[in-house]
Order: C-alpha cells, then structure tokens, then sequence
C-alpha cells in the first residue's frame, strides 16, 4: 500500500519555459513567444518590417525568432526528462523458480524500498538542477537582448557615418576642384593641388568602406533576430532618448545582487548540491522488501514476507559521498567567484558608462555647436570679401568630421548603457536612441 500510495504521487514537470519568459520579462519588459517548429518564423503582435524595427521591437523580435537562443531553450527539456527520471521508481522484480525432482515451485517478489527515503533527496535535487537550469537561460536571454542592442547601435552609427562620409567626401570634390583652378591661375603649387586630389580619392574610399561595414552589421542583426530571408530590408527607427539620472555604484550592485540570474542559478547548485549528498548518504542502508511463495504440495501454497538488507562493512558508499561534499564545495566557492565577478563587471561597465556619457556631453553640447557658429561665421567673412571660398569648405568638412565622431561616441554610449544593464542583470540604464546630427 506504501508502495502505491508512493508511486501515486507523481511530480509533474513545471513548464520551464514560462519560468524563463517571466524571468526575463521581470527584468527587461520583454518576454519569449510560443514554441515553433524549427526554421519558422514569427512576428510579435504589432510589428513588422514595413514601418521599421526599433530597437525595442528588434529585441522583442530576437527573443522570438533567434535561432542560437531557441536551441538553448530546447535544453529545458533534458531538465524535464532528468525530473521525470528522479520521480521512476525501480521496477519490482518477480523471481519463479520451477519444480525439478524433489524441490517444490517457489515464487518471489523483491521490491525495493530505499526509495521511501532516497527519493525526496533525488526529486529536489533534479528540481534545483532544473531551476538552475532556467536561471541560466534567463542569463542567455539577457545576453541576446545585449547583443541585439549594440548590434542595433552599431548598424544606426554604420549608416550614419555614410552619410556623413558622403557629405564629406562632396566638400573634398569641392576642395579639389577650387585647387585645380588655383592651380591655373598660379596660386599654388602643383604639390598642394595633388594633395587636395588624393584628399579626395581617400574621402570616396572611407564612404565605400562604411557601406561595406553598414551592410556586415545589417547581416549580423538579421542574423540575430532570424531573419534569413533575402527579402528583409527594413529601416532603422530609433526613438529619442529619455535622460537617466545617474544611479550609484552601491545601488547598482544591491540590484545585481538580486537580480542577475547566474548568481541565482549559483545559489540553486548549492542547494542541490546538499540535496546529493544527502542522498548519497542515504545510499548506505539498501532494503529489499520480499514476498515469497512455495509450494508445499496438496495444492498448499505458503506465502510470507521477507527482508533483504544489505549490510554495509566494506562499502558505505564513502567514494560517492565523498565527491558529493567536494561537489558542494566547489558549488559554495563557483558561488563566491561569480559574486566577485559581478562586482567587477558593474563598476568597470559603470566606468565606462560615466565616461562614454561625459565624452558625448561635451562633444553634443560644446564642441559641435561651436564648430556650427565657426561655420555660420566663415560663411559671413565669405560673403564679406574677407576670406576665401576654401575656409568655409574646411569648416563645413571640420563639422562633419565631428558629427561622424559624436555619431561613434554615441554609439559607445549606448553600447556601454547595453553592457551595464547586463551586468545589473535588470535594464536599468539603457534607452532607445536619436541622436540629431
């Protein structure tokens, strides 16, 4: 009856992958899509191509479709398999044991009953293993959103910077053409006017290499959300950028502390890490309930009970128990590497942070605008008689040439806000971006 009243009381698989979405959802405000069938393709509800992914909608997208991250996922299922397998209870075996001369018929039924004690070590522990498990892929998650941000950003500042390249290299067009005529008229030497030129050629090469890196970063991003159709060109539709208050470092790392889903996944293998030992100590006494039956002749059937214990003199399971404290031991101690770890990556990605925001700043906020009033200026002179046509293509080039820096000052902005909020393990710092130009 124990038996039964045992096997009766089966542990159904939680559904790991809600775990996961709600995991990430928690810390990030996305969450995953349905399961789909290999290499199918879906949208979230309310996006699509024709009016352009945001970043926001690129992540959401990613989290849906990305190929590496779903193969992952499909691990949850091992986790569900390994629980299923620690809920089995070990088949009865039925011995028969025929009549031949004298001997009488006799049956048996061994049934083992160390589970009674063994399983509940055995089901938390494949319990633990399999939140662990979640906890790790809720890491992937926040990985893949990582990822798709600065891909994200770095393709905004590709096309960008083409665009400024072109700009630029139309004012070295200009330049060359000016030295050229100063050439004839005897201004300047041949050498300067065959400066200028190359100026030029450099300038036209820049634009090409630019586009040729807009278009790398295009196949990666597609490649992250798993868009491997050849008919997936879509525009880059950043929002404006909403400022964040700066957060200190002590408050920074209070929230990695609770939020990053390693360190979690750390403190779960502790856990079942004592549940295997406690179920390898459990392992010492092995019980076999026993049912036999004999024949006694006359149509008499004798049935009694019995117990087979195995006695532990020469083997106390000490090697197993053994590796199962040392286990625990490098449980606590991978533990306290990934908590120092956290801390190291928070205040270097905060470093970085602090320092990519203050480089912006000063370039949005003071160096382009004087370079545009330098421009507004030396168009005035120009008009006025008091200098050359040159200067004012010089300072139109000197503009440009600074916007194309912001653009990648901006881009190591947003990709270090990216880095930070993984390393909080919650988005805290990162935004969508606009960065007029």
């Amino acid at each position: 009856m124990l038996i039964l009243l045992v096997a009766g009381c089966t542990v159904h698989p939680p559904n790991g992958r809600s775990y996961v979405s709600e995991g990430i959802k928690e810390r990030t405000d996305y969450e995953l899509g349905q399961v789909t069938e290999p290499g199918e393709f879906n949208f979230p509800e309310g996006i699509s191509l024709e009016d352009g992914l945001s970043q926001d909608e690129a992540v959401a997208v990613a989290l849906w479709n990305n190929a590496q991250f779903q193969a992952d996922l499909a691990a949850l299922g091992f986790a569900r398999a390994d629980l299923i397998e620690a809920d089995m209870l070990a088949n009865p075996v039925f011995s028969l044991l025929f009549p031949i001369g004298p001997k009488a018929l006799e049956m048996g039924l061994d049934v083992p009953i160390d589970f009674i004690w063994q399983r509940p070590h055995r089901l938390a522990a494949a319990k633990l293993d399999a939140q662990s498990l979640s906890e790790n892929l809720i890491e992937h998650g926040l990985a893949l959103i990582r990822d798709v941000q600065t891909t994200y950003a770095d393709l905004w500042s590709a096309e960008e910077r083409v665009q400024f390249a072109e700009q630029n290299a139309r004012l070295w067009i200009q330049m060359a053409e000016l030295a050229q005529a100063q050439l004839k008229a005897g201004d300047i030497s041949e050498l300067a006017a065959s400066n200028a030129y190359v100026d030029s050629l450099r300038a036209a090469d820049a634009t090409k290499r630019f586009s040729k890196e807009a278009i790398i970063l295009r196949h990666h991003l597609n490649a992250l959300l798993g868009l491997i159709s050849d008919n997936s060109a879509f525009d880059i539709t950043p929002s404006d950028i909403t400022p964040r208050a700066e957060i200190s470092i002590d408050e920074l790392l209070e929230t990695a502390f609770a939020a990053r889903p390693d360190l979690r996944a750390a403190e779960l293998a502790i856990e079942a890490a004592g549940e295997r030992m406690g179920w390898e100590q459990s392992k010492i006494y092995n019980f076999i309930a026993i049912i036999d039956a004999k024949d006694e002749g006359e149509g008499s059937l004798t049935v009694g009970p019995g117990l087979a214990l195995e006695i532990p003199i020469f083997n106390q399971n000490d090697g197993r128990i053994a590796r199962a404290e040392a286990e625990l031991e490098q449980a606590a101690r991978r533990y306290e590497a990934i908590r120092q770890d956290i801390i190291l990556q928070v205040r270097q990605a905060h470093t970085r942070y602090i320092s990519a925001h203050e480089q912006f700043e000063l370039w949005s906020s003071d160096i382009i605008p004087s370079l545009q009033t330098k421009v507004e200026q030396t168009q005035k002179s120009y008009q006025a008689g008091e200098v050359s046509y040159i200067l004012v293509l010089e300072a139109k080039r000197e503009l440009v040439e600074a916007n194309m820096h912001l653009t990648e000052l901006a881009t190591e902005l947003l990709g270090d806000a990216a880095q930070l909020d993984y390393c909080i393990g919650k988005r805290m710092i990162n935004m969508e971006q606009k960065f007029d130009s």
